[in-house]
């Protein structure tokens, strides 16, 4: 009788001290903001069954700031996420440390050191770029891919 007791209890200890990490779904759309983000890191997860979309996440945001926050989402199922894409963060009104991934994307109301950043970012990504791909696929895919008149970051 006592080892049942004693079972029960470790088992009943065990179960108080599980704390769940909350989800995006467990609070009110109403509660959350947008600021703009990069994502860190973007990786499949350890599990061999899960979908080759399904990914861990590690993202930046409030890029503005001296000392950015740091986010990361795990298990999401995102198959545009890659290491560098700008994302939006979707930041918790009350505490600036609850965020969770929003989506791929650039926000329309930059101010000056997010774009600055964001223009510094993406010319560091160009610069890996072409320092990998030979000349002339470099400058096809430049030529096919950017137009002056879509992109408009400064």
């Amino acid at each position: 009788m006592r080892k049942i007791q004693t079972l029960l209890l470790i088992f009943l200890i065990g179960l108080l001290s599980c704390k769940s990490d909350k989800k995006y779904s467990d609070y009110n759309e109403a509660d959350f903001y947008e600021v703009q983000g990069i994502i860190n890191q973007a990786i499949l997860t350890s599990d061999p069954f899960d979908s080759t979309t399904e990914k861990n996440i590690s993202f930046t945001y409030f890029l503005d700031r001296p000392n950015p926050k740091k986010g990361v989402e795990n298990n999401l199922e995102m198959f545009e996420a890659q290491n560098g894409y700008p994302l939006i963060v979707l930041v918790h009104k009350d505490d600036e440390n609850i965020s969770f991934y929003g989506r791929v994307g650039v926000l329309e109301n930059l101010n000056e050191k997010e774009k600055a950043y964001l223009t510094n970012h993406f010319q560091n990504e160009m610069d890996k770029l072409k320092k990998r791909t030979p000349d002339y696929i470099y400058e096809a895919l430049i030529n096919d891919t950017i137009n002056e008149n879509q992109i408009d970051i400064k």
